[in-house]
């Protein structure tokens, strides 16, 4: 079971040339196992119910935040239960693991009234989205901040995200313990709600343009509702409101159209699979077969091998082994990175290794051939430093 949050902050180099803007970083939420935040709120109510032996969630909200309870719910063996209120027949549709209680003569209620007024058994535990719980909102999507600040390694200039309001205090506070423990400034916060769909700025040209920048530059799956975020960084930047600096966009069911995998065996790709696509995508660079082989071994067994693909063709394999140390050198070291030829320029190599960073918290290292100047420069550009030269002892006769 992958676990909510940790999702990819991507650097979106192709838009920046594109605009002439310093730096822009895309937060994509779509990345979490249902494809949405709510992954990181309805997590966090399983564990709640869980923690107070509640068998039973009722619960009630928006689509993506009860497609993330049901995940979570049919993973944990909790029962949901569900009011279907008139026009809401996709409750039925949306799984089996609802209980349904049909309300289908009823309009869905507004405010707290009829929440207030259920009378709930034992084992039951109340969860609707917006309503309560709020603490723990904040909480869950306290992580979206902490995880950008984390990965920036410095303050961003503006943060552009879709709002209910305990997401606001949520990136706030988090950017305000950043302050207050690293004295980074606060960024400008710029909020847009999906009711401001139709807001007087955000024309139908703008929303256009910034969903086919997302996806002709950058690759990345999103409806058009979803661009508001950065259809609002888009219309202040061409009103010149946004001068330089670096701005970070959290598009809520975004992800990229590459499908990013950890091999947890040889099962779904044998030794020999791994070995040919090592051989073909590193062409020059490859290794002997043996040696690859070694590394493989390693990283099934205490590192980790990623497998990207588009339209369930490999396109890129990334192998990292565990060199066994905590401080003397990084735990994880980049053995091997390649991709389709047929994919180069699409930044499938910088998410890989972005990819890799997450799952090695950092410590990773990796080799580069002396006169691979394009390599250095795009490893430096992602944060790695040139620390010192490998030399090998070899024993010629």
């Amino acid at each position: 079971m992958k676990n909510s949050g940790k999702t990819p902050l991507l650097r979106a180099r192709n838009i920046e040339k594109k605009l002439k803007v310093k730096r822009i970083y895309i937060k994509l939420e779509g990345a979490n196992p249902s494809g949405s935040k709510h992954d990181r709120f309805a997590q966090k109510i399983i564990f709640s119910a869980l923690a107070q032996d509640k068998d039973t969630i009722v619960a009630e909200g928006s689509k993506p935040y009860m497609l993330a309870l049901s995940y979570y719910a049919k993973i944990y063996g909790i029962q949901l239960k569900v009011f279907e209120f008139k026009n809401q027949k996709w409750k039925s549709k949306l799984s089996e693991t609802f209980l349904v209680m049909n309300h289908q003569t009823k309009t869905k209620p507004k405010g707290r009234v009829f929440y207030d007024q259920l009378s709930l058994k034992d084992n039951e535990y109340l969860a609707v989205e917006n309503y309560n719980h709020l603490g723990i909102a904040e909480h869950a999507y306290t992580h979206i901040a902490k995880e950008i600040i984390d990965k920036m390694k410095r303050s961003a200039d503006t943060i552009f995200y879709t709002h209910p309001e305990d997401y606001k205090n949520s990136l706030y506070n988090a950017y305000l313990n950043n302050y207050i423990d690293n004295h980074m400034n606060l960024p400008e916060f710029n909020a847009i709600s999906y009711d401001d769909y139709n807001r007087e700025e955000l024309t139908d040209d703008i929303i256009k343009e910034a969903h086919a920048l997302l996806a002709r530059y950058e690759h990345l799956n999103v409806k058009k509702k979803e661009v508001l975020p950065f259809a609002l960084f888009l219309y202040r930047y061409k009103n010149g409101d946004l001068n330089g600096g670096e701005h970070v966009i959290i598009i809520d069911q975004a992800k990229t159209r590459v499908k990013i995998r950890r091999l947890e065996s040889f099962d779904d790709f044998s030794k020999e699979e791994l070995l040919s696509y090592v051989d073909h995508y590193l062409d020059v660079y490859s290794d002997p077969i043996e040696d690859a082989k070694d590394a493989l071994e390693n990283a099934i067994d205490k590192g980790f091998i990623l497998i990207a693909s588009r339209d369930d063709q490999v396109d890129g394999v990334c192998v990292v082994v565990n060199m066994g140390f905590n401080q003397f050198i990084p735990t994880y070291h980049l053995a091997y990175i390649g991709t389709n030829p047929k994919s180069k320029g699409r930044g499938l190599g910088t998410e890989l290794i972005e990819y890799a960073v997450d799952l090695a918290d950092g410590k990773l290292s990796l080799h580069v051939d002396l006169d691979n100047n394009r390599a250095k420069k795009l490893y430096e550009k992602m944060g790695f430093k040139h620390v010192y030269n490998r030399m090998i002892f070899q024993n010629e006769e």
